[in-house]
């Protein structure tokens, strides 16, 4: 089920935990294309206890990867439309794995490991999340520091398992700007709720300082929103660009916005310090702020089309490509795009896209337009709600 690592793969993760955890988890994806057989599931567990606070472990490592790749042009409103023909892929292998994937990592860890790593499906702990440092947020469930190699390896298989090979790559280049910050690129966090497999309800999250993914599975039916995705400092002195396209399509496209339209896409001068919707289970839509998409160019179009895609790219495809058509079946020209603060580079600013079934916000207001938080969300779909 994955694909090789890759040379940038490898530096990202070589940053994240020295070459002994490169190996182990090297090893790991090995024998994961090998498509190893089923474990038996781990035994049933007392209820877990929260995960104790760290002190943030200062690292040296530096980031050498070059910026991330663009995604290739964007179709306009008109040619997405017609490209809804293509039939959604089918969520059912997408669970197969993520279920082994979890059984595995699960079928790794001792008593008390696993007692911290496992809450019930229906848990309130599921519902709680963050992207602030866990010494601001503290975590529950298993950090990777509390791992040996070969688990560590297990939950970034699970991980992997869990999203795109974009969505994969990002993640790893989040997790190792922490080692710009002086902080643990290891604080990330596995935390399994129920049983993985398709007789129940379950899902698990992979979470820590600018990160935060969740899965929620009903059978063969997988949900993965919310996810947010953060980034400090935008670029490194390396120059790596964990938000590269994220940040420079929206100034794009504000700066080609005529007088008109920018007067409507900018709701206000100032940043909004901060996304709206925080940490918030369930979201409802905001004020409808911003210009509609119908009402841009071709090319300004493309360039909204290209930050939905490239949000939705860290996505599994079976899951990412119906959600785009999704969002395309409820109006592609109504979706909203809105501005707040400066238009150029280095200089705090906010943006949001908000459609009838989602709402992405960007924030990069702190640390003079050098500390960026964006979520996505699912006005019906977040957290697996729409399941049956």
């Amino acid at each position: 089920m994955t694909a090789k690592l890759t040379r940038r793969q490898l530096v990202r993760m070589a940053a994240l935990g020295g070459t002994s955890w490169l190996i182990a988890a090297c090893a790991s994806s090995a024998t994961q294309t090998a498509a190893p057989t089923q474990p038996a599931p781990p035994p049933a567990t007392a209820a877990p206890r929260p995960a104790g606070t760290r002190s943030p472990a200062k690292t040296t490592a530096v980031a050498t990867a070059a910026p991330a790749p663009t995604i290739a042009s964007a179709p306009t409103i008109a040619q997405a439309h017609v490209e809804t023909a293509t039939p959604a892929v089918q969520t059912s292998a997408l669970a197969s794995g993520v279920a082994q994937a979890a059984t595995q990592f699960l079928a790794s860890l001792d008593e008390d490991s696993r007692a911290k790593a496992t809450y019930a499906f229906g848990d309130p702990e599921r519902l709680r999340w963050h992207w602030t440092t866990p010494s601001g947020f503290p975590r529950n469930g298993l950090p990777l520091r509390e791992m040996n190699q070969d688990q560590r390896g297990l939950a970034l298989a699970l991980l992997r398992a869990s999203v795109s090979e974009t969505g994969y790559q990002k993640a790893l280049d989040i997790m190792s700007l922490q080692n710009e910050l002086g902080n643990d690129p290891e604080l990330y966090y596995v935390t399994v709720f129920g049983t993985p497999g398709p007789a129940e309800p379950w899902g698990w999250r992979f979470e820590g300082h600018h990160l935060s993914r969740h899965l929620t599975l009903v059978g063969e039916q997988v949900a993965a929103t919310p996810f947010f995705n953060g980034s400090w400092p935008t670029v490194t002195d390396a120059g790596l660009r964990a938000m590269a396209r994220e940040e420079d399509a929206a100034r794009e496209l504000v700066q080609s916005l005529d007088e008109r339209a920018r007067a409507v896409a900018i709701f206000q001068t100032r940043t909004l310090t901060n996304h709206v919707t925080q940490n918030q289970p369930y979201v409802s839509p905001l004020e409808p702020v911003g210009v509609p998409l119908g009402e841009l160019t071709a090319d300004q179009q493309k360039l909204a089309i290209e930050i939905v895609q490239t949000y939705l790219g860290v996505l599994p495809e079976s899951i990412g490509m119906p959600g785009f058509e999704r969002i395309q079946r409820a109006g592609l020209e109504n979706i909203r795009f809105g501005w707040a603060g400066s238009m150029e580079p280095r200089r705090p600013q906010y943006y949001r896209l908000q459609g009838q079934t989602f709402l992405m916000e960007f924030d990069n207001s702190r640390n003079g337009g050098t500390h960026i938080h964006s979520v996505w969300r699912d006005f019906e779909r977040d957290f697996g709600q729409h399941l049956g």
